[in-house]
């Protein structure tokens, strides 16, 4: 009996813990950390790829995003771009250089636009009528061409339109508008309009077959107020359209005040046209005084048109505008030759 009770406490002290050999112990102990490490070591493998799995699980899902009506709206997987990245300019260039079916058109056009935009700037075009014109020969020639015609006048009426046109129209840039008032007495009524269109058409021969022509015999039917305006909605007009000569015949005849619409326009300083040329026709009613020196004989001009005519206006309105009018008046004589017919 003591014998088996020994025995059964040998066991018992051996499966007991605190009986274990300390030399067991200290071998478990070191192997258990190195089976430690391993672990660690082989989780942090697996970690890490784990995360990456989900990482890439979690693009692609990302990727794949699709709205109810089916259509996808997220980026295209990365896995399928299969293009190489520094390929892509040059491929983008290529399909630049490659025109489509639609991109022909469209240059063609172009080209056909650039052409005709050089055309226009090395053609040169035919010079309009006005280039053509050497105005200050044209009008000598004229001068010389109407004294053939008109033999009965002076030298002195020659003298003064002659030099009088060639200076205006030399000047490129006049100071003032040419005012030519041609005076006519009876013996010469006959003849001043067809002089004087011709004298107009020498000064503006582009326009010589549509004249700015004001007639006081037409006008003389209108309140004063109204012929004014008539007359200068035409010169207006005319003159914008680049006419260079106007014509007013029978000057004595307009209804006051309209006469005085020419104060402006035949100002010597601030006239609005002063490119122009401006001719009166006057019918003197008596001829002038066979003794009177030509200057003399000219200054009757403005004493019948200051007395006479407009000897009911105010007089320093009237001196004003004879001063413009009248500064260049040409008298002229009547003409018995079959040759000055118009």
């Amino acid at each position: 009996m003591p014998a088996k009770n020994g025995g059964k406490n040998a066991q018992e002290d051996i499966a007991s813990p605190k009986n274990k050999a300390p030399d067991v112990i200290v071998p478990l102990a070191k192997d258990s950390n190195k089976l430690r490490s391993k672990a660690a070591s082989s989780d942090g493998i697996n970690l890490g790829e784990k995360t990456k799995k989900e990482n890439k699980t979690a693009g692609e899902e990302s990727s794949q995003d699709i709205s109810s009506d089916g259509k996808s709206y997220g980026p295209p997987p990365q896995a399928q771009n299969t293009t190489n990245p520094k390929r892509e300019p040059e491929q983008a260039s290529e399909r630049r250089q490659v025109p489509s079916s639609m991109d022909v058109p469209m240059i063609l056009l172009i080209v056909a636009f650039m052409l005709i935009i050089v055309a226009i700037i090395f053609w040169s075009p035919e010079p309009e009528i006005e280039t053509d014109f050497d105005f200050p020969k044209i009008f000598a020639n004229k001068i010389v061409e109407l004294q053939s015609s008109f033999t009965n006048q002076t030298d002195r009426f020659w003298r003064i339109l002659k030099n009088r046109g060639l200076a205006h129209l030399r000047n490129a840039s006049p100071p003032q508008p040419l005012v030519l008032l041609l005076a006519a007495p009876p013996a010469a009524h006959s003849t001043v309009e067809c002089f004087a269109r011709k004298l107009a058409e020498a000064l503006d021969p582009k326009h010589k077959r549509m004249l700015a022509t004001i007639d006081g015999r037409e006008e003389r039917n209108y309140p004063g107020e109204k012929a004014k305006k008539r007359m200068d909605d035409l010169l207006i007009r005319r003159f914008k359209n680049g006419h260079k000569a106007a014509l007013i015949h029978h000057f004595e005849l307009l209804p006051p005040p309209s006469p005085l619409l020419f104060y402006s326009y035949c100002d010597d300083q601030n006239a609005p046209n002063k490119h122009v040329a401006i001719i009166f026709t006057v019918h003197l009613p008596v001829e002038p005084d066979a003794s009177l020196e030509p200057k003399e004989a000219e200054g009757t001009v403005e004493k019948y048109l200051a007395d006479e005519v407009w000897g009911k206006e105010d007089k320093d309105t009237v001196r004003a505008l004879l001063s413009r009018v009248a500064n260049t008046v040409a008298l002229m004589n009547g003409e018995s030759s079959s040759l000055a017919t118009c």
